[in-house]
């Protein structure tokens, strides 16, 4: 019996010793189309998978896991079944709850051939490190990973998608990249009371720390085209319309660049089907070159006034720090593809909220892609808010719509943005109402499921 026993343990390790070069091939493709390596790197020394990397959420910081074969720290004693159950339903082997800061919920809609596919790439074709990850510690009631069970219960709904063909480009699967290996939802989709995706509210816009993703259904997308997004998608840089900053830089970078050029379609062509275009979509009219005066900053009779920023217009800092590149009309460099982006246009810069085009002047860009390095310097470090706030509103007003100021506050207020949310993390009382809520809920749904069932049985 002791034999059987071993052999039975045996055989899922013999099955994946040698596997099908073509399995592995596809299961590393779609570890990238997942982004894994986002979530899962290790900061201290670069593994994609070893894990260690702090993700922020409302409650805290959870801390990504160990996903190599390792035996010790890692995923290396999970079978196919154990595999699955954690993309299907958010659990680990021992039979814990994860929180869904990792993105089952997406992943749980992944067919069964993705599914093994993924499983055999990540134990034979990734190196295991036995790199201790620290346990994640979040504040009462939260801490309960058992709480999930009624999240659970409440908010997993895999949706039956087919992959479609990798070959082709099609909407199918666009969508199934989008909703599942790509979870674009997990940033562009807003999020309730219990922390969960709004029902009805799918990419229509959600919060990811200071920045804001942005409604992928809204009008302005379909002043893109087909070729447009999908490169767009591939260099992070569609010029006169968008730039990639901040997590959707990552995510071009170690995702979206990587992927074929009939995926980066689909998702493109799925994206387009999204919303209803304006009958008044329309460009923007060229903006009305600057005075020249508003440029100049005039003598000084001291240095410090000279090289200071503080009794500059927001004209003479946008001058001063962005003209050589962006131009002084924001029309970017006269090069093709532009090198340095135009201002005009953009979305970061027409967004009724402000968000993104401070944290990008704030934070910078450092993005690298098949098409180069894209890189500019953050500013946070190098002015004050006041000077922030004039340059950007300066960016708002002549590169965008003239009546849409930004103000210091706003500026303030963006860059100040907690990652955490203190109310939940100091009033455990709040928490522990929002678990009475989310049992509450969970019981109502199982008996309003249970009654349906009765009532359609005596029909």
């Amino acid at each position: 019996m002791r034999i059987t026993a071993f052999l039975q343990l045996l055989l899922p390790v013999l099955a994946l010793a040698q596997p099908d070069s073509a399995i592995l091939k596809r299961g590393e493709y779609l570890a990238i189309a997942g982004d894994c390596s986002a979530c899962h790197r290790n900061p201290d020394n670069g593994h994609p998978f070893s894990g260690g990397y702090r993700i922020s959420s409302p409650l805290g910081d959870i801390m990504a896991t160990n996903i190599t074969p390792s035996r010790v720290n890692g995923i290396g004693n999970y079978s196919l079944a154990d595999f699955r159950r954690v993309m299907r339903e958010g659990r680990r082997r021992d039979g814990s709850y994860l929180y869904p800061a990792m993105p089952y919920t997406a992943f749980a809609s992944l067919t069964d051939e993705d599914i093994a596919a993924l499983y055999a790439w990540f134990m034979t074709g990734v190196p295991a490190e036995d790199h201790q990850v620290p346990a994640t510690q979040l504040p009462f009631p939260f801490s309960v990973r058992t709480m999930m069970a009624f999240w659970n219960a409440l908010f997993l709904s895999p949706q039956p998608l087919t992959s479609g063909s990798a070959e082709a480009i099609g909407e199918a699967r666009g969508e199934y990249l989008v909703k599942t290996l790509g979870h674009c939802g997990s940033c562009h989709t807003p999020r309730n009371l219990l922390m969960a995706e709004k029902s009805g509210g799918f990419l229509r816009g959600g919060e990811v720390g200071s920045w804001q993703a942005p409604d992928l259904t809204q009008a302005r997308l379909y002043a893109w085209s087909e070729s447009e997004l999908a490169s767009y998608l591939k260099t992070g840089s569609l010029p006169g319309k968008a730039v990639a900053a901040g997590e959707m830089a990552t995510v071009v970078e170690n995702s979206f660049s990587r992927l074929t050029e009939s995926d980066r379609r689909s998702v493109a062509r799925y994206l387009l089907t999204l919303g209803h275009a304006p009958d008044d979509a329309r460009a923007l009219p060229p903006p009305s070159p600057p005075a020249i005066a508003s440029f100049e900053t005039g003598p000084s009779a001291i240095l410090d006034g000279a090289i200071s920023g503080e009794a500059m217009s927001g004209a003479q800092l946008y001058n001063a720090a962005c003209a050589s590149c962006h131009g002084a009309q924001g029309e970017g460099s006269r090069d093709a593809p532009q090198t340095f982006p135009r201002l005009t246009g953009t979305s970061a810069v027409l967004n009724a909220s402000p968000a993104n085009l401070i944290m990008t002047v704030a934070e910078g860009v450092d993005r690298t892609t098949a098409a180069g390095h894209a890189f500019m310097p953050a500013f946070s470090s190098q002015m004050s808010s006041a000077e922030l706030a004039r340059l950007l509103n300066y960016v708002s007003t002549q590169f965008g719509t003239a009546d849409r100021h930004i103000s210091e506050e706003q500026v303030n207020h963006t860059l100040r943005h907690p990652r955490h949310s203190p109310w939940l993390q100091r009033a455990p009382w709040a928490g522990a109402g929002l678990l009475a809520l989310l049992i509450f809920l969970a019981v109502w749904r199982y008996r309003s499921h249970k009654r349906s069932q009765h009532e359609s049985t005596s029909l």
